[in-house]
């Protein structure tokens, strides 16, 4: 099996009020590895040599291999503190010479600016007071050289991963508004004869930002990460560095089969499965659906948005017969098909995020389905309500053709909707469709002079006619049905 491409650290010891640290005071490794502690002696010398330790005094050496180093002191190295060392204030010229570092592009800034020393000083002075309310919280992300340089560069990559992965990230770990109310720094360190790049991470609370089991903000308190939380730095640091080779080309195919689905719901497409409706059930419920969409719109927009629709009686019917007919119109064969392919390039992307945890020993913790994920849901709701959209102005725009363009309500329309009237009503009767449309004929051809003689003198506008007409539809006792 291969090694991993991605590994991340995490390494969440620097907080005064974590109520799990128990006042021991992180300083680092020794040569075998292993992590050093102090004992402070209470919560106010914790804080004193916290500080002391990350942002001056004694310097900051959580990361070095080297144990000569580890006790370097101010004698030895003025301005040591944790942004000094994230600017590679630890590292020889020839090592920084070597790995291609230059200290004025090593530490970015959460809007993806490369800090300055002057910056580097106000923010250790800015971190130091938010220090005993707050808490730092430090980590690495370490990638292979390769496999980077090959798929995005590390120059997109630190952009990438500290402007888009790090909010999602801190989102994901319960903290609101990550912009707002924290601040945080991605710095990057090359080491090529590991062929290795790593980012060194660091952020902080500026306010109470982290929400609680009793939905109220505070800071939070016990700071070590889940694997959920860990898996999903990982999988959407992945995710960035293989977009253009693997993912976006997969978006591009789903994109490719929506839009071929949006034929269907095109009028100005040949495709377009709302003309020529033969289905009686289907071509009353546009009808019903169009008349009802007219009662409630206003004078002004000539499109009726489905989202759009109030909450009330009419609106709850409007949404009902639309979805009755989506489900219909998606019964064909070919729109059947088109969402069989949509399906299909899910399930490829649903993949590409399976090989990735695969390929970097992530376990399924916190493991998203393709079409769960916010930017698959995003993409069905978006072609869902197009055509829903659809569907209703074609509505409309029928029940106005059949209507509202006509000066008079014509004998053979009323004729029609009576049969139809009569078809619906029998069918619930009678399962076997095949003799209901004869008789419900030679029910209301006899009264054919009834109805002109009741309809010839009619006045009123064609609008008030429809209207009519359909509230006789909807009556259950409608005389018409007898």
């Amino acid at each position: 099996m291969s090694s991993p491409k991605v590994i991340f650290i995490d390494n969440p010891f620097f907080a005064v009020n974590n109520k799990d640290n128990n006042f021991l005071l992180y300083k680092g490794k020794d040569k075998n590895g292993k992590r050093i502690f102090k004992q402070c002696k209470n919560k106010s010398d914790y804080s004193v040599q916290a500080k002391n330790y990350l942002f001056g005094n004694k310097g900051f050496m959580t990361y070095s291999r080297n144990e000569e180093k580890t006790n370097i002191t101010l004698e030895k190295c003025n301005n040591s503190n944790l942004f000094d060392y994230m600017m590679g204030g630890k590292k020889d010229i020839s090592v920084m010479e070597i790995n291609a570092m230059k200290r004025e592009q090593m530490m970015m800034d959460k809007f993806g600016n490369f800090v300055t020393d002057s910056e580097a000083s106000k923010k250790n002075s800015y971190w130091s007071k938010l220090f005993d309310k707050s808490n730092i919280h430090l980590s690495v992300l370490s990638f292979n050289k390769d496999y980077v340089d090959e798929n995005i560069g590390i120059d997109n990559l630190q952009k990438e991963l500290t402007t888009k992965i790090l909010p999602m990230f801190l989102k994901q770990c319960g903290y609101q508004d990550p912009y707002k109310t924290m601040d945080w720094v991605v710095s990057l360190h090359k080491a090529f004869d590991r062929n290795n790049y790593h980012f060194h991470i660091g952020f902080i609370e500026k306010k109470e930002s982290y929400l609680g089991t009793d939905n109220k903000l505070h800071f939070k308190q016990r700071l070590n990460l889940d694997d959920r939380e860990m898996n999903f730095i990982k999988r959407q640091s992945v995710l960035a560095i293989e977009r253009a080779k693997v993912f976006t080309p997969a978006l591009i195919n789903l994109n490719k089969s929506l839009e071929d689905l949006k034929k269907y719901f095109n009028h100005k497409d040949k495709s377009f499965s709302l003309k020529d409706i033969t289905n009686i059930d289907l071509e009353y419920k546009i009808l019903r659906l169009g008349f009802l969409l007219n009662k409630m719109r206003t004078d002004n927009p000539k499109k009726i948005k489905y989202n759009s629709l109030p909450k009330n009686k009419i609106g709850n019917e409007i949404r009902h017969l639309t979805k009755d007919i989506k489900n219909a119109l998606f019964n064909d064969k070919d729109i059947q098909l088109s969402e069989k392919e949509i399906n299909k390039q899910i399930e490829e992307i649903n993949n590409i995020f399976l090989k990735i945890d695969q390929d970097n020993l992530i376990s399924n913790i916190g493991f998203e389905n393709a079409k769960d994920s916010k930017l698959i849901k995003d993409k069905l709701e978006k072609y869902d309500n197009y055509v829903l959209n659809a569907i209703v102005n074609n509505a409309l725009y029928v029940y106005h053709s059949r209507f509202a363009t006509n000066q008079n309500v014509s004998l053979n329309d009323l004729l029609n909707e009576a049969v139809l009237l009569v078809y619906l009503n029998e069918r619930k009767i009678n399962k076997e469709n095949h003799s209901i449309l004869k008789n419900s004929f030679k029910k209301n051809y006899p009264i054919k002079k009834a109805i002109y003689r009741s309809f010839k003198n009619l006045k009123y506008e064609q609008d008030k006619v429809a209207e009519q007409f359909y509230d006789m539809l909807s009556e259950k006792n409608n005389n018409l049905s007898k």
